[in-house]
């Protein structure tokens, strides 16, 4: 078999719907840790006023240094030059809320909690602050002190959107449904335009199956934020559940107008394309989607089985390896993935690639999936 011609008579091994459907939204997926982070957070600070005039020199010095580290992405740089300026001006707690929103760039959360902890010691009204120690704790896994922290946001500010959208984050991540839908609905009895908290109940009327309800959700949204992308592409995944692709596309096109590099709204448009027999169309909206986000595994999926017949292997294999990263017990990726490598004249690989769907075909008892891996296995072998 010529490496041009390597799908020839084995066609690429579906993934199953879940890998390829736009996932509609779920009760899981729904809600936000915490208040949107800032850089500005990082940003120049002012100084307390018991410094010298020396210390205050250092101090704005250091402070431009570590904006300029925050802006090349160096966070490492940027937290050892706000350590230096916290020995200078220790009670400045914009410094320390500063080290917990670098902290939380890294993913260091238990060290973002303490620096945000000291910064509420030293200014304890401050919200911002406590939204950072409640999204550091709940990334940290501390989500009862972080339900109590955002609790105890509401009970000084009790119109605090975000804060209710922690609440409510925390209460579905334990599956807790029906406080979560309390929660939206306070929200919204608060601020009745608010689309996460509507995006938030038209998540869990679709896991209750309620559609009807769901949709009527969206539109409230929708009438009352219309340029908000996101509704639109909530409503696509649920019209596209519900069997209705040309409504799903109406949305997705007022989604892309409104934000052109909306990732989702780019997946799932490329999904409806591929399924109405548009393949150069839907290839075009799938790069743009994994352009905007590399992590976005339904996407390349289907990327990888659009390039897999066009022929263009390297790019094949690239979304196939990120696929099979995400999903390593599913052996139809790993077969794709296969198919890729050897049209690349990567054979070792290829064949090694194979080999391991045929194992775990076998374990998951898919005999004829694992039959048709040793038939291309044998058939490769077969080639000069």
């Amino acid at each position: 078999m010529k490496r041009n011609s390597v799908v020839g008579g084995f066609v690429a091994a579906g993934l199953g719907l879940c890998a390829l459907m736009p996932a509609p939204a779920t009760a899981q997926g729904s809600g936000v840790s915490s208040v949107q982070l800032r850089g500005a957070d990082a940003g120049l600070l002012l100084a307390t006023s018991n410094l010298t005039a020396a210390q205050q020199s250092q101090l704005e010095s250091l402070l431009r240094q570590g904006q300029r580290r925050l802006k090349a992405k160096d966070y490492a740089g940027a937290i050892a030059i706000y350590q230096q300026a916290a020995a200078v001006d220790s009670a400045n707690p914009r410094i320390f809320s500063g080290l917990g929103y670098l902290y939380i760039q890294q993913q260091n959360y238990p060290e973002a909690v303490a620096a945000y902890r000291q910064a509420i010691a030293l200014e304890g009204d401050n919200l911002a602050f406590r939204y950072g120690l409640a999204h550091s704790l709940f990334r940290n896994g501390n989500s009862d002190e972080a339900l109590a922290t955002y609790q105890a946001i509401l009970q000084n500010a009790p119109k605090e959107a975000n804060a209710y959208l922690g609440v409510a984050a925390i209460q579905l991540q334990r599956q807790d449904y029906q406080a979560a839908t309390q929660t939206y609905t306070s929200l919204v009895g608060i601020n009745p335009g608010n689309f996460q908290a509507l995006i938030g109940l038209s998540n869990l009327a679709i896991q209750a199956k309620n559609y009807d309800q769901a949709i009527d959700y969206l539109t409230q949204g929708i009438k009352a934020n219309p340029r908000q992308d996101s509704l639109y592409v909530k409503a696509a995944s649920l019209y596209s559940l519900l069997g209705q692709p040309e409504v799903a596309r109406q949305n997705l096109k007022k989604a892309l107008a409104l934000k052109p590099d909306n990732d989702e709204a780019n997946y799932q448009m490329g999904y409806i394309l591929y399924q109405v027999g548009q393949p150069e169309a839907a290839l075009g909206h799938l790069l743009k989607a994994v352009r905007v986000n590399p992590d976005l595994i339904p996407a390349h999926a289907l990327l990888g089985q659009l390039l897999l017949g066009r022929q263009q292997y390297l790019r094949a294999a690239i979304s196939y390896r990120i696929v099979a990263k995400a999903m390593p017990e599913n052996p139809s990726v790993l077969y794709n993935l296969g198919l890729a490598l050897w049209g690349q004249g990567q054979r070792d690989q290829a064949k090694y690639a194979i080999n391991s769907a045929v194992v775990l075909y076998q374990q998951q008892g898919n005999q004829a999936g694992a039959q048709r891996a040793r038939e291309l296995i044998e058939f490769w072998a077969s080639q000069p």
